[in-house]
């Protein structure tokens, strides 16, 4: 009993100290150091235990101070397991490149040692996306022999390594193991968020493939808190009471009293009603056409809403003038502007205190707490296509974009996706005309790309690059972006090709105009396009009025689509900052905050069947 009130009191000297310490900007330099002169001074050790033990426990400490402990080691075994202590923080610390070149420094380890040391290099192994070694490395080590706090090392890496392999069901399996193992309520929470991460992420067809065993009420209770989610994100509201039903359902399950952030958040969401809302489009000079019918989607959205909007020509009066004269008139809200350049100027000016929906982005832009980003953008279209071909089961897609602002741009966003998606880069090429096309295939379908790209990175790093590159084998599908007439070039160009029939192809809606006639349709067969949902239903009233109001112009009647668009996003603004995975059903595509707030656009997909347009979702 002596003993451990000892130890209490000296924790609370610890944590006193540590108080004291918070206040000083020193604190994370000298507290090492303090950490080893108070322990030793109060004839207390509370890292105290032999090699096996300690490597058994949790490292609560940082870096630092277990190599400041290695130093004063008394033996050879005690050093070599402080440094592996410090290896293991040093991943935590996102230190990989230390924690390897210390790890390798560690020769004639004992048995238990060994058993953690090899845990260590499992993980760099799977941050490193060395997936077979992780795998082998993990299978030479006796999971009966480790701790629970050693097994839960060695599951969330089992998980990493099934999460670089796409391998969603067991990346779940592995990190719902591993919850079961942790004690440490900080740990417990962050591998929850991160079993989450992975449940949220994933459709619902990749969420039905998780087929729990009998009794599993772990994972079943997973799958059910998953399910509950996305069954209530439409109607936040109802969310409170969903999750409450579950956590009756399931009382024991870990999330049940250690919720994801993430749910602990929406359902502290609050919806705020808006009644002044100020609309900055150009409505004058070379952008009229375009302001205005942006601005005839939004009247016909907002209805006979109560809400009073204001119209800012953005050709007329300055930027900052225009922010200053809404904030004096009560605006809670900004929409637009819609031009490059004025969304800078706006960010630059004062815009606190007021909820803004920029209606475009630029290289300038930044995550700001009270600002979205919304347009149709090519990067938005280029990231749903990456979607839809990644759910197509196709995983060696090459991207051909023109050799201008917009391929560029398409490119980068698709590879960016891609990325995400496969842990690996998207193969692209740029043309200039269609006639490239075929040379663009070729080199497509070889390896050069991939050569050159590893030759660039290993004359800029020193490191030795290893190519893969696909061949025309390998790549299973075209994603190209152009306009109707180049479409046309370059699909006759795969069709003539000794190798393109067997290609799937899919376009951007840049290809989708109303002059495409029956022989256009019909040379088009097999195709997939994305475009807008409203061009999907062509026979609604709504679409002839709209479709007699510009003319039957796609271009004019995506702007529309665009404006209405922006009145429901703006209305549902907090939702969509606030709730992960929150979407709205718009005539642009099924919108949700991204990165930034930057709004993604889930695309309706159109395949050409028969000389016929055949709407796919």
């Amino acid at each position: 009993m002596l003993k451990i009130n000892v130890l209490k009191m000296n924790m609370f000297k610890t944590n006193t100290l540590s108080v004291l310490l918070q206040r000083c900007n020193i604190k994370y330099l000298l507290m090492p150091l303090f950490m080893v002169l108070f322990l030793s001074a109060c004839n207390v050790d509370l890292f105290s235990g032999d090699s096996g033990t300690m490597l058994q426990r949790d490292a609560n400490a940082s870096s630092e101070f277990y190599l400041n402990r290695a130093e004063q080691a008394k033996n050879k075994t005690e050093k070599d397991t402080y440094q592996l202590l410090a290896a293991r923080v040093l991943l935590t610390e996102n230190k990989m490149q230390q924690a390897e070149a210390l790890l390798a420094s560690l020769q004639g380890l004992d048995k238990e040692q060994t058993l953690d040391r090899n845990l260590i290099q499992a993980q760099i192994f799977a941050n490193k996306r060395a997936n077979n070694q992780a795998t082998s490395t993990l299978q030479a080590i006796p999971l009966t022999q480790l701790s629970n706090s050693q097994k839960a090392r060695y599951y969330i890496t089992q998980a990493k390594v099934a999460s670089n392999q796409n391998n969603l069901t067991d990346a779940v399996k592995s990190l719902v193991q591993a919850d079961q193992m942790i004690t440490d309520t900080e740990r417990k929470q962050q591998n929850i968020n991160n079993l989450w991460q992975l449940l949220r992420s994933a459709n619902a067809t990749s969420l039905r493939t998780i087929a729990p065993e009998s009794g599993d009420l772990a994972l079943n209770g997973w799958l059910s808190l998953i399910n509950t989610y996305n069954s209530n994100i439409s109607q936040p509201e109802n969310l409170r009471n969903a999750v409450q039903s579950w956590r009756s359902a399931y009382p024991n399950h870990s999330a049940a009293y250690l919720m994801p952030t993430e749910i602990q958040d929406a359902l502290n969401y609050q919806h705020v009603a808006l009644s002044n809302i100020a609309l900055l489009l150009p409505t004058s000079g070379n952008a009229q056409l375009i302001g205005n019918t942006i601005k005839k989607g939004f009247d016909d959205a907002r209805g006979t809403s109560a809400v009073q909007v204001t119209t800012y020509d953005t050709m007329i009066t300055p930027i900052n003038d225009i922010v200053a004269q809404a904030k004096a008139s009560g605006a809670q809200a900004i929409v637009g502007p819609l031009i490059k350049n004025n969304v800078d100027t706006m960010l630059s000016s004062d815009i606190s205190g007021l909820q803004v929906l920029a209606l475009n982005a630029t290289t300038n832009a930044q995550p700001i707490a009270n600002v979205c980003y919304y347009g149709l953008s090519p990067e938005a279209e280029a990231r749903s296509a990456a979607d839809r071909i990644w759910n197509d089961n196709i995983r060696n897609p090459l991207v051909i974009v023109p050799q201008n602002d917009l391929g560029q741009r398409t490119a980068a966003a698709f590879n960016l996706r891609w990325q995400q998606l496969a842990a690996t880069d998207a193969t692209t090429q740029f043309y200039n005309s269609p006639n490239d096309i075929l040379a663009a295939l070729q080199s497509g379908l070889g390896n050069s790309q991939s050569e050159q790209r590893s030759e660039t990175i290993a004359a800029i790093t020193g490191a030795n690059v290893q190519t893969s590159g696909y061949t025309r084998d390998d790549i299973q599908a075209l994603y190209i972006v152009a306009d109707s007439t180049d479409l046309l070039d370059i699909k006759n160009s795969i069709n003539n090709s000794a190798y393109g029939r067997s290609l799937k192809l899919y376009a951007s809606s840049r290809s989708n105009s109303p002059n495409n006639g029956p022989d256009y349709r019909l040379t088009m067969e097999g195709l997939k396009f994305s475009d807008i949902p409203f061009l999907s239903d062509t026979q609604s009233s709504q679409y002839a009025q709209v479709a007699n109001a510009t003319g039957g112009d796609y271009s004019l009647i995506r702007l529309y689509a665009m404006g209405s668009d922006s009145w429901l996003l703006i209305n549902k603004f907090n939702e969509l900052r606030q709730i992960p995975g929150y979407t709205i059903n718009g005539l642009t595509g099924r919108l949700s905050a991204g990165n930034g707030c930057n709004i993604d656009r889930e695309m309706t997909w159109f395949e050409y069947q028969g000389g016929l347009i055949r709407v796919l979702n």
